[in-house]
């Protein structure tokens, strides 16, 4: 048992221990800025240091960074406008490739794949990229008489050793990136080449595209069952609601901010016959000016006084007040036709309460924003959320209560019409023909029917099936069987297509479930 006697007895030890992680703490602290040496020996998280973490690799800002100037420039050479929300896409990008990378370079080096130096310099000097022919030519190195990249020419002064060491940054680029590339590329062909059919595959997707069939159907269309008839209990819906609230309705860490905001004057413009043109461009630059200069005038008011104060005296009856998040999802919170304002959502969650903006340059004017209150993260009230589960419910009720329906005539065949035409919740259709993976009337199609009809026999009456937007019971009346000979004809091109399939998803598949797979921490919305 664990007494004040033991703790006593060691208390030197946990002294010792103390005072080292303080020292530490203060060593490290001086060197990354105040990081969190605690957090820091203990596997914690950094975002004064990291951008996130793949699995158990740190992305720090600078790597982050890196990635988001390539691209950007990327965008710029495409011709984009980089505003903020162009930046934020850049970011998202790459963050994604860094992931990307980061698992593929795991996978290369588990499979040892790596590119050997003969492989980058086969790659360089025989198939050089456009790219890499461009930047030679911009250098002003082996262009022919027209301009054009003299690939002959590229080759003898490799072959020979004899390349201008002026080139040596460029030539170091373009290694680095190659060997990337043939690193990947042999870790893509790897994947693409796992991809495989087999009979059953082929047989199958036959039967779906080239075998035809007739059925005779009853159904019950969700959409004619009448709310009315759908009774859901608040018990069912708290039941509903805590299953689902870990997923489906936890809010986010909220600060309430108010702003305000000056739109610069439309520009002055003159009539010219039927056109209308600016008078002055400069007149546009000043009015923008003028609304800054307003904008800056009403914050040192707010710092001097109050908020509302400055909203007073500027004559502003009535200020918006907006709720914002950190996350990217929604916009943070802030209008869209205000634009992407990360300064916004920084200066709401890096300052305190009470706080007032700089001026703060939006797509609809120029907002000061004072900061109100927080709120930490929480699950939406009940009372918000009920109608949605109720409608839910509702559906997924309405689909039991059709199965519930059709149950009482699954085996009655004879009299499928005559009760539909009893029953205007019922429909019948008979002699209806299509192939089997198509759309029936009324009832549509999925992988579910085209299953059980590939399955059933002529005669053959199924059970309660779904579609999407209808309940059923159906019989087979008519169906085609497999002609050997067409299957046999068909049956090579239908393979190599769907192998062809198979191997052009194989590593974007593998791709894809690595993500899943790895634990992955994005700290960007708290920095950026």
């Amino acid at each position: 048992m664990f007494s004040m006697t033991t703790l006593r007895e060691k208390s030197h030890v946990l002294l010792w221990t103390l005072l080292f992680f303080f020292v530490a703490s203060m060593a490290v602290g001086g060197l990354v800025g105040g990081a969190n040496i605690m957090g820091l020996i203990f596997g914690g998280r950094d975002i004064r240091l990291n951008a996130g973490r793949i699995g158990d690799k740190n992305i720090t800002h600078r790597a982050y960074q890196f990635e988001l100037n390539r691209q950007l420039n990327r965008m710029r050479d495409q011709g984009q406008t980089i505003d903020n929300r162009a930046r934020q896409n850049a970011g998202d990008f790459a963050w994604n490739t860094l992931i990307e990378r980061a698992l593929k370079n795991e996978k290369i080096k588990s499979l040892r794949l790596e590119a050997s130096q003969d492989e980058v310099y086969n790659f360089l000097l025989y198939t050089p990229p456009s790219g890499f022919q461009t930047a030679l030519l911009s250098a002003g190195f082996f262009a022919n008489d027209e301009g054009k990249f003299d690939l002959d020419s590229y080759q003898e002064v490799v072959k020979n050793g004899a390349l201008p060491v002026e080139l040596d940054p460029l030539l170091n680029g373009w290694e680095i990136g190659a060997r990337t590339f043939l690193a990947e590329r042999k870790l893509q062909f790897i994947y693409n080449q796992l991809g495989s059919v087999n009979d059953e595959d082929i047989k199958r997707k036959y039967m779906k595209d080239s075998l035809s069939c007739t059925l005779n159907y009853i159904y019950l269309p969700i959409s004619s069952v009448a709310d009315s008839v759908i009774e859901i209990s608040e018990k069912e819906i708290k039941k509903r609601y805590n299953e689902t609230k870990d997923d489906s309705y936890r809010t986010k860490d909220i600060c309430k901010v108010e702003y305000a905001l000056f739109k610069p004057q439309p520009a002055t413009n003159i009539k010219i016959g039927n056109v209308y043109l600016y008078k002055d461009a400069l007149d546009n630059v000043s009015k923008q000016d003028n609304a800054v200069k307003e904008a800056n005038l009403f914050a040192y008011e707010a710092e001097y006084s109050s908020f509302a104060e400055a909203a007073s005296i500027f004559g502003m009856q009535v200020v918006d007040t907006l709720n914002i998040h950190e996350t990217f999802e929604a916009n943070s919170g802030i209008p869209f036709q205000m634009g992407v304002l990360r300064d916004a959502v920084r200066f709401a969650f890096d300052n305190s309460i009470g706080s007032i903006s700089d001026p703060i340059t939006a797509q609809n004017g120029i907002a000061v924003f004072h900061s109100i209150s927080e709120k930490d993260s929480d699950y939406k009230p009940l009372d918000d959320v009920r109608e949605s589960i109720r409608r839910t419910l509702t559906r997924e009720n309405k689909k039991n209560y059709a199965k519930s329906f059709l149950q009482k005539v699954q085996n009655k065949e004879s009299t499928w019409e005559e009760l539909a035409d009893s029953d205007s919740l019922l429909q019948y259709k008979t002699g209806e023909t299509q192939k089997i993976g198509g759309s029936f009337p009324g009832i549509g199609r999925n992988n579910a029917l085209a299953g059980t009809l590939m399955a059933m026999e002529e005669g053959e009456i199924s059970s309660i099936l779904e579609t999407f937007n209808a309940v059923l019971i159906l019989r087979v009346t008519e169906k085609d069987e497999i002609d050997e000979a067409q299957y046999r004809e068909a049956y090579s091109s239908i393979r190599d297509n769907l192998l062809r399939t198979e191997r052009a998803l194989g590593y974007t598949n593998w791709l894809s479930n690595a993500r899943k797979s790895i634990e992955i921490e994005d700290y960007r919305s708290e920095v950026y």
